[in-house]
C-alpha cells in the first residue's frame, strides 16, 4: 500500500512538473511576443508617425495588432496553465500527505514486527533448559 501512495505522489509530481513547464513555456512566448511588439514600435517612437510614412504605419498598427491579438491568446492560456498548475499542486500535496502517512504506517508495522520477533527469540531463549 505505501509503495502505491509513492507512486501515486510520483505521478502527481510529474504532473505538476509537466503543468509548470508549460506555464514557463507560456511566459517565455509572452515575453518574446511583447518583444517583437515593442521592436516593431520603436520606429513610430523615436521617429514619430509623421518621420515614417502612412502607409507604413498603417502597415505597423495592423502587424502589431496581430501581435496583440496573440499576446491576449497566449496570456489567457497562461492563466488556464496556471489554474492547472495549482490543481496539480493540490493533488501533489494531497498525494504526497499520503505516501507519508503511508510510509509512517508502514514503519510503524515493521518497527511493530521487529519487536515481536525480538520478544519470540527471548521467550524461546529463556524457555531453553539451563545446561550446568
Amino acid at each position: 500500500m505505501a509503495n502505491l501512495s509513492a507512486t501515486a505522489e510520483q505521478i502527481s509530481a510529474q504532473a505538476l512538473a509537466r503543468a509548470t513547464e508549460e506555464v514557463s513555456r507560456l511566459e517565455r512566448q509572452i515575453g518574446d511576443l511583447q518583444g517583437y511588439r515593442d521592436e516593431y514600435l520603436r520606429p513610430l517612437r523615436e521617429a514619430g508617425a509623421p518621420a515614417v510614412g502612412g502607409y507604413q504605419v498603417q502597415k505597423l498598427r495592423l502587424f502589431v495588432g496581430r501581435i496583440e491579438e496573440a499576446l491576449a491568446l497566449i496570456e489567457r492560456k497562461k492563466k488556464l496553465a496556471e489554474s492547472n498548475c495549482e490543481r496539480e499542486r493540490a493533488v501533489w500535496m494531497e498525494q504526497r500527505r499520503r505516501a507519508l502517512l503511508m510510509n509512517k504506517v508502514a514503519q510503524r508495522a515493521r518497527t511493530e514486527e521487529e519487536t515481536r520477533a525480538e520478544r519470540a527469540l527471548q521467550r524461546e531463549i529463556d524457555d531453553r533448559p539451563q545446561r550446568p
